[in-house]
């Protein structure tokens, strides 16, 4: 292979990598809507493989707060009166705007991705969230790709019984 195919390569593996961030998000958070103890902390040991330790991160109608840590918090008193969700990710586009150089140092990248998110209580009442999260990301070396700045935006919602589906 010449070194033009290689690096279209490399920059495909990269753009799974960071578009595969964001489906482990949607795994963490339905893991720590769960609400136990242990789902709650597998939920938090992805967000701190999905995020930097200082990501700033926000959504509409939260105050943004800083690391993985803050966000389970957030995610965690968001989601207290749902007994199921399930976070659906669905077009994902990636951009790098940096490769990595060969000491993996100095990748950068943006991620758009689209949700469809379902939260269901126990009445049968559920809460339909579509939104989009707007990501930047950076290549940590030793680790990988990580997000550093990610805000969910809100597009449309409503709420209805489960019969009605």
């Amino acid at each position: 292979m010449d070194e033009a195919h290689l690096a279209r390569v490399d920059e495909w593996l990269a753009k799974e990598e960071i578009a595969e961030l964001r489906r482990l998000y949607g795994r963490a958070t339905d893991l720590i809507g769960l609400g136990t103890e242990a789902s709650v902390e597998e939920g938090r040991k992805i967000y701190h493989r999905v995020f930097t330790p200082d990501a700033k991160i926000g959504a509409t109608g939260q105050p943004g707060v800083a690391g993985p840590d803050a966000w389970v918090k957030v995610v965690s008193d968001a989601l207290t009166p749902y007994q199921d969700t399930q976070h659906l990710m669905g077009t994902q586009l990636v951009d790098i705007t940096k490769m990595p150089d060969h000491q993996g140092v100095g990748g950068e990248a943006t991620a758009t991705s689209y949700l469809q998110a379902w939260h269901a209580k126990a009445d049968g009442e559920v809460w339909i969230f579509i939104g989009t999260y707007y990501d930047k990301a950076q290549y940590t070396p030793g680790i990988g790709w990580q997000i550093y700045d990610m805000s969910l935006d809100q597009v449309s919602g409503e709420t209805r019984k489960l019969g009605s589906l």
